[in-house]
């Protein structure tokens, strides 16, 4: 089986899952790029991986386009990620199995919506070939939801999502050596209003107004700061919070196996959000929106993490209270959780699964995949799932 996966450039969010593929089945898995690492990423101490045996680079010359476009039509599977549609129009045509490899279709809820241009657009891309073996796979477990509004990828949209390096820690010593003298919460990300960063300084202020004996470390900067400054100044919880600034991800992963909680509170714009695996797989309780992309994938509630109510702080105070005052929980929770990214979610797991699904598809025979990545996606019910 050849396998050719376009996207706009490699990063390390990509990189796992690419190196699996190769293992399984070397050169017959390309991944193509059509720019480098953008600057901006090398200024945040980003890794520059142009240099991977599978990477085919586009942008360097006409022969590697050349090269690009052939694979396109030759390859027995396509996966068409952020990269120009021009890709797979004729694979299509041709009835070739193809994968289009996305986040959630309406993230977000503005006036594109009341133009018809927006839904032709969005019609031709997704819908009228629903018929061809065009499928699915769905970076956010809200990816089935939009398509179906779209009458699309009908019993063709497979789970999917950001896949990480595990690393091989000893669960059980990881959770023995933490302090408990003071449950310690971890929240990261950019703190703007996709994130919701507000939530943890109200989420502070009930902690301290119920003086239960938690402190929350923040990781991160962005638009947001003065508004989160000036709210924990008005909350007065600065005693609750240190505001940490931008972290190296290696510090974000030690400190994490340092905390007993991770609380993830974005709203419905974080299309998949890789800093829950990472957290799952460092020896964090994890409690995060139902909202988020990954969350209703990764999390089953009470069985490897919780999930709170998007925006309700009432609702994630209660969970991060009971993992602070019921210990025993809180780790059953953790050793699950790393189980599950170790065990269903790894990089290796989705590229076996991967071929799995696709050997079935081209044989046109039934996926025999139960649960994890590239079972069958279904509809999610936000409000189910936090049962």
């Amino acid at each position: 089986m050849t396998i050719t996966f376009y996207t706009n450039f490699i990063n390390h969010h990509q990189v796992p899952l690419a190196d699996c593929f190769f293992k399984l089945i070397g050169d017959n898995y390309k991944m193509v790029t059509f720019t480098p690492l953008p600057d901006e990423f090398r200024k945040r101490g980003y890794e520059d991986y142009s240099y991977k045996e599978y990477l085919i680079k586009a942008y360097e010359s006409e022969q590697q386009m050349e090269y690009a476009l052939e694979l396109s039509l030759s390859s027995d599977i396509v996966i068409l990620g952020a990269a120009p549609e021009y890709l797979i129009s004729e694979r299509i045509k041709r009835n070739k199995v193809t994968f289009r490899y996305e986040e959630r279709i309406f993230k977000k809820i503005d006036r594109r919506l009341c133009h018809l241009t927006y839904w032709k657009e969005l019609y031709e891309k997704h819908t009228c070939y629903r018929s061809k073996k065009l499928y699915m796979l769905a970076a956010s477990a809200y990816n089935r939801l939009d398509t179906s509004l779209l009458y699309s990828y009908p019993d063709k949209c497979y789970k999917w999502g950001y896949f990480i390096d595990v690393p091989p820690i000893d669960i059980f010593s990881l959770l023995e050596k933490k302090d408990n003298s003071c449950i310690k919460v971890l929240w990261c990300g950019t703190i703007s209003q996709v994130k919701r960063p507000d939530l943890v300084v109200k989420l502070a202020s009930i902690l301290k107004e119920k003086q239960i004996n938690v402190h929350i470390n923040m990781i991160g900067s962005g638009a947001w700061e003065d508004l989160i400054c000036n709210l924990m100044n008005r909350l007065d919880v600065s005693d609750y919070i240190t505001l940490l600034g931008n972290q190296h991800n290696k510090d974000v992963l030690r400190l994490m196996q340092e905390h007993h909680i991770f609380i993830f509170t974005s709203d419905r714009g974080e299309g998949w959000g890789v800093v829950l695996n990472e957290a799952m797989a460092n020896g964090c309780t994890v409690i995060a929106s139902n909202k988020i992309g990954s969350a209703p994938f990764l999390i089953k509630n009470r069985v490897n993490g919780l999930l709170f109510r998007s925006g309700d702080v009432r609702s994630l105070y209660r969970a991060v209270k009971l993992l602070a005052e019921q210990k025993a929980l809180r780790e059953r929770l953790a050793v699950a959780a790393y189980n599950t990214m170790q065990n269903e979610w790894s990089p290796m797991c989705a590229a076996e699964n991967f071929i799995q699904l696709a050997t079935a598809l081209l044989h046109n025979e039934v996926p025999k995949i139960i649960d994890g990545p590239c079972s069958k996606a279904y509809i999610i019910n936000s409000k189910k799932i936090l049962e």
